[in-house]
């Protein structure tokens, strides 16, 4: 049988994989934006290439997202640890 402390224990481990995450994400977003500005630079003029740049914008937004829900994730485990412990 589980042990309230081996659910709080793996519930951390979700929460730290998903800081860590957030933490890549953000920083993956970050790459990906400055290559969309070296792409633009590149692409000037071209109906193409300014699509595939804001595709790009698009898929930045999205790794940004993510890296949101994960750190939403992390402070919703933390609550649920608070609540385990009392």
């Amino acid at each position: 049988m589980t042990s309230i402390q081996d659910v709080a224990n793996a519930a951390y481990r979700i929460g730290d994989n998903g800081r860590e995450l957030a933490q890549r994400s953000m920083l993956c977003a970050e790459a990906i934006g400055k290559h969309a500005d070296r792409l633009n630079v590149i692409v000037k003029g071209s109906a193409s290439g300014e699509e595939a740049v804001r595709r790009v914008g698009q898929a930045q937004a999205a790794v940004r997202e993510s890296a949101g829900m994960m750190t939403t994730l992390d402070t919703a485990i933390k609550a649920l640890i608070a609540e385990l412990a009392k």
